[in-house]
């Protein structure tokens, strides 16, 4: 394709030689040419490099190791360093994307300039590659027209990462301002990140890739279910800070939610604390966030008798706007963005 642009596709990887052969299969079927694809071992303890090794015979993969596991967000940022594409994907290296997948996000990203995203709805396949139907996937069931909008995705992450496309430039912009430290919400926090330059997301509505989905639970494991409990509260609060600068809009939802954000997270800390899973460094990641990078050092008992009336006001708030909505949203609830409302023309804003 002369004149195409150059599409980055990065795929960090860790323990996922098992499924690395048949995604790289599905890259070298892309109906569209123009692409390199970047695979990085994130120090995994398994046979990826002997799985990748044949695909390099092809000029437009590359591939990179190092020790130790840096974690998905480092792993990102480090392939995105390497990229030389116009727009960048990130598909799992467990995931498939379909032969038209590219020319197809592509063709939408080309045709609306003003457009830093696309993405589109996956089809569920399980271990061994088989359909299935996620079982309490509610957030499916919302359906965008356009978007989702920075408002909305402070609500809810409805945004599936191996169905992107972005604009690498944007991308540039906004990622000094990413943080690697979260291990589950890091798509998320980019994603506001990037809603908060003003810039059109783009959705299609042909599923263009199958998302493969692993019945891992975080029942057993508590450290991980405290961590993600408390990356839901953070991600909103940390990456909309930093955002604020970006447009007249991140601005204005900054200064409107900024307490409840903060509130919220507190209460948050509160039940981590007596659950015995609560991190200082998270404390302190949420203070720089409301306090500014500047800020001093705080202690939970301190802050939360601070801001004990702002906890009990959007607790409260929260609880009754819950209710109303189709399901338990990720994020900050007291947005009650109508398209998450059961009833959307019943819905009537919060006051902050």
């Amino acid at each position: 394709m002369n004149g195409s642009p150059l599409v980055s596709v990065i795929v960090p990887s860790y323990k996922a030689a098992a499924y690395l052969g048949p995604l790289c299969q599905s890259l070298q079927a892309q109906t569209y040419k123009n692409f390199e694809v970047l695979i990085g071992d994130d120090g995994s303890p398994d046979n990826t490099a002997e799985v990748v090794a044949p695909f390099l015979a092809d000029p437009r993969f590359h591939f990179i190791s190092w020790k130790p596991n840096r974690g998905v967000s480092r792993a990102t940022v480090t392939l995105l360093s390497e990229a030389k594409g116009e727009f960048w994907c990130h598909p799992g290296a467990d995931d498939l994307l379909h032969p038209d997948f590219i020319a197809e996000r592509i063709k939408l990203l080309l045709g609306n300039s003003q457009a830093v995203l696309v993405h589109g709805p996956p089809i569920h396949i399980d271990g061994s590659g088989a359909v299935i139907s996620p079982e309490n996937d509610k957030a499916s069931s919302v359906v965008f027209t356009r978007g989702p909008s920075l408002e909305q995705l402070l609500q809810h992450n409805t945004i599936n990462t191996p169905g992107v496309m972005i604009r690498m430039s944007v991308t540039r912009q906004v990622i000094p301002f990413f943080s690697t430290t979260f291990q589950y919400s890091q798509d998320w926090f980019l994603w506001l990140l990037l809603a908060a330059t003003g810039h059109d997301f783009l959705i299609d509505p042909v599923p263009r890739h199958r998302y493969r989905v692993h019945p891992i639970s975080l029942t057993y494991s508590p450290e991980r279910a405290g961590c993600r409990q408390a990356e839901t509260r953070l991600t909103p609060l940390c990456a909309l800070a930093p955002a604020a600068q970006f447009s007249p809009e991140a601005g204005l939802l900054w200064a409107r939610w900024r307490r409840a954000l903060y509130a919220l997270w507190l209460s948050r800390s509160a039940r981590l604390y007596l659950r015995g899973l609560l991190r200082d460094e998270w404390l302190q990641m949420g203070a720089r966030a409301y306090y500014g990078h500047r800020s001093n050092r705080v202690f939970l008992g301190v802050e939360l008798a601070r801001h004990a009336f702002s906890i009990l006001k959007y607790f409260i708030a929260e609880q009754v706007v819950v209710r109303r909505q189709l399901f338990r949203v990720s994020g900050l609830a007291l947005v009650d963005n109508p398209v998450f409302s059961k009833n959307p023309k019943k819905v009537s804003r919060p006051t902050p």
